[in-house]
């Protein structure tokens, strides 16, 4: 496995995290700091992004 298809796989984890975490978020099931590691994530896949292209 090259280092792009791990990148790629990483931000497709991410994305799954962060689906789970909205809908605990729309559940009303929110615990502390679940808002700021969607951020986090976000701004990991974006950085992702940067490096593959």
């Amino acid at each position: 496995m090259d280092i792009k298809d791990y990148l790629k796989d990483e931000m497709k984890r991410l994305n799954r995290i962060n689906d789970l975490l909205e809908k605990k978020i729309n559940q009303k099931e929110i615990p502390n700091g679940e808002p700021e590691q969607i951020v986090n994530n976000v701004n990991a896949m974006c950085q992702i992004a940067q490096t593959i292209f």
